[in-house]
């Protein structure tokens, strides 16, 4: 009987259903282009506003910029770009934004660019973008 159940259940397992095709419904406005993932109100540190910005190797797109507590750290909102670098101590941490409450580190510190204030550059080599701008 337990034989039987068994091989039942891994058959069950093994059916595959064939893939369909999806077409998801737009989640972002459409005047943006892009979905600003929400910051906590503990968080923010001034209101969201609309910039240019790049990141890595990207070209100048539009996004929103969210100041984060107070000492020059941010949130970038944008087409395929959501990122926070976290500033301590002069550096910057970069991290991937998932939602409100998920974040992951994606690279080493940055250090702002000495030429280009708006932005932030690597301090070694990683796969993470290895310039941040915003201006």
């Amino acid at each position: 009987m337990l034989k039987s159940v068994l091989a039942v259940a891994a058959l069950s397992l093994t059916v595959s259903v064939p893939a369909v095709e999806a077409t998801a419904a737009p989640v972002a406005a459409p005047q943006q282009g892009y979905t600003v993932i929400p910051v906590a109100p503990s968080e923010r540190s001034g209101r969201t506003r609309q910039i240019r910005c790049s990141v890595g190797q990207m070209r100048e797109t539009n996004c929103s910029f969210t100041p984060l507590f107070g000492d020059g750290s941010f949130q970038l909102d944008g087409p395929d770009i959501a990122y926070r670098l976290i500033i301590s101590d002069g550096e910057g941490f970069l991290f991937a934004v998932f939602s409100r409450d998920e974040r992951v580190p994606v690279g080493g510190a940055y250090r702002r660019d000495q030429r280009d204030r708006a932005c932030w550059v690597a301090v070694e080599d990683s796969p993470a973008p290895s310039r941040i701008c915003a201006r």
